[in-house]
């Protein structure tokens, strides 16, 4: 039977978690009562009123005023709260997003440190786009981070993932990958150059060097690569180029899965990082341009046939 016609699919997610100095009950407990959020960071969120239930009750729904890419905007969501693992779930349900996205929620989650004092926060954004033409969240998920560091970031580590529903066979994604040659022609706009330095750049410990476009600058990166097979991964592990300039530590790591129904995968980019210091950017542009990999690599499998 024929498959639908392959597009690019329009449902994401995307993830950032950093360690902040708060301790986890009173992180979670300041968005839970919300009425302190504006006050604490009026550079991001302006306002916030409760317009059904008592505001810190499952179901309830408030509206927030927030600042955004220079624009004031307002976002109505209905909330949900899990007290025993400090979790809060912000579905939208009217405002500017409605705009951009046909679904749009973003969950917060605050752990405590296993070691030490602090806390591990942790922000999803899960989205569908209206269009190809709506943009991926990507500043969204920037805007929490910022409010994460409003509550001083203990240590300079933190992870970013973006995760798209794709229409191409999940075995093909990981094999265009894991052989390589293929992705600089499939998204040449995106990856100039790739060339192996050690060892036959399919196996475990292989070295390779790749050379990119990120933010309208030329850059290139070697890096150790890992694969597992068995759940279609690869860890790209940095070891020099420009990259180290700004970061200790940076590994992308790229997951391939089946779709549990219909056709197609979903494909995820994480990347683990450590800051050189506190003036070092976290790498959004870098979560943005595997975004764009994703979907490049789709169109390009797709036509492919």
């Amino acid at each position: 039977m024929a498959q639908p016609q392959c597009i690019s699919g329009l449902a994401g997610k995307l993830v950032t978690e950093l360690n902040v100095n708060c301790g986890a009950n009173d992180f979670y407990t300041i968005f839970k009562q919300h009425v302190d959020v504006p006050k604490a960071i009026p550079h991001i969120y302006k306002c916030v009123k409760v317009i059904e239930g008592d505001g810190t009750t499952s179901g309830c729904i408030k509206e927030w005023g927030y600042r955004y890419e220079g624009k004031e905007l307002i976002v109505k969501e209905k909330t949900t709260y899990t007290d025993e693992t400090r979790t809060i779930c912000h579905c939208v349900v009217g405002g500017d997003l409605g705009n951009e996205y046909k679904k749009f929620y973003a969950i917060l989650v605050v752990n405590p440190k296993p070691c030490g004092n602090g806390s591990i926060v942790s922000w999803t954004v899960g989205y569908e786009k209206i269009n190809k033409d709506s943009p991926i969240p990507i500043p969204y998920i920037a805007l929490q981070q910022s409010a994460m560091s409003h509550h001083g970031i203990s240590i300079l580590s933190g992870k970013l993932t973006t995760e798209s529903h794709v229409d191409c066979d999940a075995n093909r994604f990981y094999q265009i990958y894991k052989q390589h040659v293929d992705v600089p022609k499939a998204i040449p706009h995106i990856f100039r150059y790739v060339k192996v330095v050690e060892g036959d750049g399919t196996t475990s410990g292989c070295v390779k060097e790749w050379g990119f476009h990120c933010d309208g600058k030329e850059l290139y990166a070697k890096e150790s690569t890992t694969y597992t097979d068995e759940t279609k991964t690869i860890c790209h592990s940095v070891i020099e180029g420009d990259l180290m300039n700004v970061y200790k530590r940076f590994n992308g790591t790229l997951m391939v899965k089946v779709k549990p129904i219909g056709y197609g995968s979903i494909v995820s980019w994480t990347v683990d990082y450590e800051l050189i210091n506190k003036n070092s950017p976290v790498p959004f542009e870098y979560v943005t341009m595997f975004s764009r990999v994703i979907e490049g690599l789709d169109s390009y499998l797709c036509a492919s046939g």
